[in-house]
């Protein structure tokens, strides 16, 4: 039987003992036994190292941040910005959330790995959580004071050089009662009805010149639900889940912050008119035309229109 070393004996001495690994390289280069990425193993990491292969490698707690921004700026409750859409548009921003869901980290490899969330009973919950930019003050009129800017989980001990996710909630989550639910879904500002869900975004703004009443949402949703009534959930996946799924590469978890930049989605719309007998902006809704600039840039297709590049998230 293998035995698991605490006490290494060597048999030659060294002052300052440390084993340099010279092409004993992991598949996503990191030196094989070095946990402190100086590029040489030491006595303890070596220990470590004999360990963690006997036992196997314990997971690790990974937090990926994220931040919400309006072109260069960052977002506040009922802040201005200026050159908004194809227009160059001033507008005034007064809610900013997204859920994200199914969180992969990337390996160099081109695996896979689950972020296997934790269960916080506010932010997150089974493998959901909850992005929350305002702050309830008086620019966000209908949010609430607590705010998150992260998701938080633990994945195994390895190098990840990317990450991926859905904007959106999963079917099985996405057609409850949000009276009756639990955090985070019990965000009624984020709930249509039963029928159509939730909100996988919320952006609430006023486009025009100062004092414009102009309203401008962008709310992305499902559409195209079975079950007619808007409090009878659906028996299968929508015709039209709407649900992206984002892939950003060149993201280091320890060092990036993942961006959320509405400018960049709006920038092929002119925000300071709308299709007439639709909702103000783009809400997701057949037949709006409102939404064949801005899906593309979220990665969607939209009626006849085919998704583009998403444009919403970027590494910084």
């Amino acid at each position: 039987m293998a035995k698991k070393f605490g006490i290494l004996t060597v048999a030659f001495a060294m002052t300052a003992a440390t084993a340099f690994a010279q092409d004993g390289l992991d598949p996503n280069g990191q030196c094989i036994g070095d946990g402190n990425g100086d590029a040489s193993v030491s006595i303890d990491e070596l220990i470590t190292a004999v360990n963690n292969s006997l036992d196997g490698c314990a997971d690790r707690d990974i937090e990926l941040t994220f931040a919400a921004v309006v072109g260069d700026e960052p977002f506040t409750c009922g802040g201005v910005y200026e050159n908004v859409g194809t227009t160059g548009a001033r507008m005034q921003v007064n809610d900013f959330r997204f859920y994200v869901s199914n969180v992969r980290l990337l390996k160099s490899n081109g695996d896979e790995v689950e972020l296997e969330l934790e269960q916080d009973g506010l932010w997150q919950r089974e493998g959901l959580a909850l992005l929350d930019f305002e702050d309830g003050s008086a620019g966000c009129p209908v949010g609430n004071a607590p705010m998150n800017s992260t998701v938080r989980g633990t994945a195994p001990a390895g190098v990840y050089t990317g990450v991926s996710f859905d904007l959106g909630i999963p079917f099985e989550l996405n057609h409850g009662n949000a009276e009756l639910e639990t955090s985070p879904l019990n965000v009624t500002p984020m709930f249509w009805n039963w029928n159509g869900g939730y909100k996988f975004i919320r952006v609430d703004a006023f486009a025009g010149p100062e004092g414009s009443t102009i309203n401008y949402n962008l709310h992305l949703g499902s559409t195209g639900c079975n079950g007619g009534s808007p409090v009878t959930p659906p028996t299968e996946e929508c015709l039209n889940p709407n649900r992206p799924t984002i892939t950003l590469n060149g993201f280091d978890p320890a060092t990036n912050v993942i961006v959320a930049d509405l400018a960049s989605v709006l920038a092929d719309s002119n925000v300071e008119v709308n299709a007439p007998e639709t909702a103000p902006g783009c809400q997701s809704f057949p037949g709006d035309s409102d939404c064949d600039t801005v899906f593309p840039n979220l990665g969607l297709a939209f009626e006849d229109t085919p998704a583009g590049t998403q444009k919403l998230f970027r590494v910084e």
